[in-house]
């Protein structure tokens, strides 16, 4: 299992290899190529399945909660809209 240190090295090993060979890339693509290239079979398998799933549910309707709501009850839970 790798350690937060190991995938450290391994995307910095990975981002002066780019720069190396001349790439210009923003940082998140970059990151995103590095996360392709080092994400397992099953967790991509798992987040294939999960954005499936998310298809599935808004072609039947599912809509979620709006972004709002969710920061409202936030705020609530944690007692931000106490005056």
């Amino acid at each position: 299992m790798a350690t937060v240190e190991d995938d450290l090295k391994s995307f910095t090993q990975f981002v002066n290899q780019r720069i190396k060979n001349e790439e210009e890339m923003r940082l998140s693509e970059l990151f995103e190529l590095w996360m392709r290239a080092h994400s397992s079979e099953s967790s991509y398998a798992d987040n294939v399945a999960a954005i499936n799933a998310s298809i599935d549910d808004f072609r039947n309707g599912e809509r979620g909660t709006p972004a709002g709501e969710h920061s409202r009850n936030l705020r609530e839970q944690f007692g931000f809209d106490k005056e």
